[in-house]
């Protein structure tokens, strides 16, 4: 008998030890599995969280801002004769009488998206007499018009007196672009 346990004995031990660290293997990489499960889920649960959280943001945003956007939505549907109004108001506010020569419809500009209306600018040509500091004035005014432009041309010339002794003036060229959402008709 002692042949057996002298044999055998340590070849037991040796396959509890292999079973034993086979055993505490299994576990480790039970528990580590555990733990990417449970990194993953709240890696999970933050993104969805972090997705209410920018809806929920948004969604107050768009109501705060509910009023300024209708505003804008009114600029922007300007008819084109309230442009024109506009326009001349600005040269009655500088002192100075604008003479419309042309309002011509331009080519509309595409929207990116259908839900989104289609741009259409309005050109508009004015142009007028009087003394250099209004003129500036005038300028100025139509640089700031409330309504989505651009002036995109300017000319000052100078008009030489007449012989009669009177003083020359000046007389400018505007050209100024006014972007609208409203349908233009042809």
């Amino acid at each position: 008998m002692r042949n057996f346990q002298e044999t055998y004995l340590p070849w037991f031990i040796l396959a509890l030890a292999f079973a034993a660290c086979g055993a505490v293997g299994y576990f480790a990489w039970s528990i580590s599995d555990a733990e990417a499960a449970r990194v993953s889920s709240e890696a999970t649960a933050l993104e969805e969280a972090s997705k209410f959280e920018v809806d929920l943001r948004i969604r107050a945003l768009a109501r705060e801002t509910r009023e300024a956007r209708d505003a804008l939505e009114s600029i922007a549907r300007t008819e084109v004769i309230s442009i024109v109004e506009a326009v001349e108001a600005a040269g009655d506010d500088a002192g100075v009488r604008f003479e419309i020569l042309q309002v011509a419809a331009g080519t509309p500009i595409p929207a990116a998206a259908p839900e989104v209306p289609t741009i259409q600018p309005v050109n508009i040509v004015v142009t007028a007499q009087g003394t250099f500091p209004k003129l500036v004035h005038a300028a100025t005014l139509l640089h700031a018009l409330p309504l989505p432009s651009e002036v995109y041309q300017m000319q000052f010339e100078r008009i030489p007196p007449e012989a009669g002794g009177s003083a020359g003036g000046w007389r400018f060229v505007v050209r100024v672009r006014v972007f609208t959402i409203a349908e233009i008709s042809s």
